[in-house]
């Protein structure tokens, strides 16, 4: 009688072992699924936060580019001398300048 007493204790032993066992991977398998989730949400975020900068990136460089090729354009004597002219009203020697009057 002891004996069948101590087999059930240990089959009733295993079993909870067993269930433990199985309840701590089922936890582990919720987490992982959980943490998985939120990856992939973070990941798609980070996706189309890169997309928009890499936009901005290539504004930015067509926009780099054009005030390259502006610093080239005010660099020139014509640019000064027109700039002149139309803030200053100042005339090159040798210019007739005609004003019409309101």
């Amino acid at each position: 009688m002891a004996r069948t007493a101590l087999a059930r204790r240990k089959k009733h032993s295993s079993f909870m072992g067993f269930v433990l066992v199985a309840m701590v991977v089922l936890l582990i398998s919720v987490i992982i699924f959980i943490q998985g989730r939120e990856t992939k949400s973070k990941l798609e975020a980070y996706n189309t936060q890169d997309a928009t900068l890499d936009s901005q990136i290539a504004l930015e460089e067509e926009r780099s580019l054009e005030l390259d090729e502006y610093e080239k354009e005010v660099q020139t004597k014509g640019y000064a001398a027109d700039k002149a002219r139309e803030t200053l009203g100042l005339v090159q020697d040798g210019e007739i300048v005609f004003r019409k009057d309101n």
